[in-house]
């Protein structure tokens, strides 16, 4: 029988997985765009890769980071959206690597008895699994909408990141 303290463990690692997979996956589309690219709308009213990016950041460090700890939180969600431009790739890959890691950090230190404690984030009141059990799933849906956005931009020159070939190590993103 698997233990509370061994599952909690187990949830630890597989967050901490989807999140470096994820970046990975981010930085791998990122890197072949340029800044005209990175912040191109395909549809008035739809999302950038950037306005996705800063999303992304604000989310997981509502959730996750302020959320979770209980800190203050002064995310300006609007104006993850309403961004246009004028912030480069290496800024927002900085900005979303600084979240990951301070996310990071509150993950691996959460213990079993931390999972059914309540918060409220957002207006909403959830435990602190409930709030991860959002945020990393949320995360990784938007990495996939990335890679669609970047693939429709770039068609044939885009440049995939796995093949068949490659090793098995964790759940695959």
């Amino acid at each position: 029988m698997t233990s509370e303290t061994d599952l909690s463990h187990q949830l630890v690692e597989q967050f901490e997985h989807l999140l470096a997979e994820s970046m990975r996956k981010l930085r791998h589309c990122v890197a072949q765009l340029d800044d005209e690219l990175l912040w191109r709308r395909a549809v008035d009213g739809q999302n950038s890769v950037g306005n996705l990016i800063l999303h992304l950041a604000g989310n997981l460090q509502q959730w996750c980071v302020a959320g979770i700890t209980e800190d203050s939180d002064d995310r300006d969600r609007a104006a993850e959206f309403a961004a246009n431009g004028g912030v480069t790739a290496s800024v927002l890959l900085g900005r979303l690597d600084h979240v990951v890691e301070n996310a990071m950090i509150v993950i691996r230190q959460l213990e079993a008895a931390d999972m059914p404690q309540p918060r409220v984030i957002q207006g909403f009141e959830v435990t602190v699994l409930q709030a991860l059990c959002h945020t990393i799933p949320h995360f990784v849906g938007h990495t996939h909408q990335i890679i669609l956005l970047t693939r429709l931009m770039l068609k044939d020159a885009y440049r995939f990141e796995w093949s068949p070939d490659r090793a098995r190590a964790g759940v695959p993103l």
